[in-house]
């Protein structure tokens, strides 16, 4: 994690500190990995890799690594649009360039476990690296309050699905969705592209990443 480097959600670009990242969106429906299981759920952790990557590492991960300690996944949002009268909604990646992983082991234990896996996995020519806070290369473990405020989003498939809201003025209310209860967390819309530019904790740093959100109505 280098300082001022950039993290993308879409075709937007956050400037955040202590994360790398390409620009850019694959456009590709990513497959999940599973579930969110937040009973037994211990952590969370980030991998970069090079971007359109991320359903190639996925199964990769999938594959070489113990299913009973990681599960991979990659976080998505719907889009909507519409074209020839007809509305379509596709899923696309949220955070391109980076692969989730649930793990189920102590956390102080996570590095050391996993980075050796990686290293194999980066001799089949697919880069990738573990991120972590700080200086700490041990510190890798999403935190607890940042994690919960991403599960509160996803629907089951880790997707980030389209809320329903309306304005007054330039006051936003969400009546359907995950955003509903977020509203101070918007910072823009864009009505247009049915999404709007939310303010997220992810990785120690607070960053504007653009999730669905349809305004039906202004009052």
């Amino acid at each position: 994690m280098s300082t001022g480097t950039r993290l993308t959600n879409g075709d937007h670009t956050a400037t955040v500190s202590r994360l790398s990242n390409h620009e850019g969106d694959s456009g590709e429906a990513v497959p999940s990995g599973g579930n969110v299981d937040k009973q037994n759920i211990d952590s969370w952790v980030v991998l970069f890799t090079r971007t359109g990557s991320e359903h190639l590492l996925t199964n990769i991960l999938s594959a070489k690594l113990d299913t009973d300690k990681y599960k991979p996944f990659v976080p998505r949002r719907e889009i909507s649009f519409r074209r020839k009268g007809i509305t379509t909604t596709e899923h696309k990646i949220l955070f391109p360039g980076y692969v989730f992983l649930q793990t189920y082991i102590e956390k102080d234990t996570i590095a050391e476990g996993l980075r050796p896996e990686l290293y194999k996995i980066t001799g089949l020519q697919i880069p990738c690296s573990l991120l972590y806070y700080g200086d700490n290369k041990r510190d890798v473990a999403i935190r607890q309050e940042e994690r919960s405020e991403w599960e509160r989003l996803f629907s089951p498939g880790f997707c980030v699905e389209t809320s329903v809201g309306y304005m007054v003025g330039d006051e936003i209310t969400v009546t359907a969705g995950a955003l509903c209860g977020f509203e101070g967390r918007i910072r823009k819309i864009n009505r247009h592209k049915r999404e709007a530019s939310v303010e997220m904790n992810m990785l120690g740093a607070k960053r504007e990443v653009w999730l669905p959100l349809e305004i039906v109505e202004r009052r």
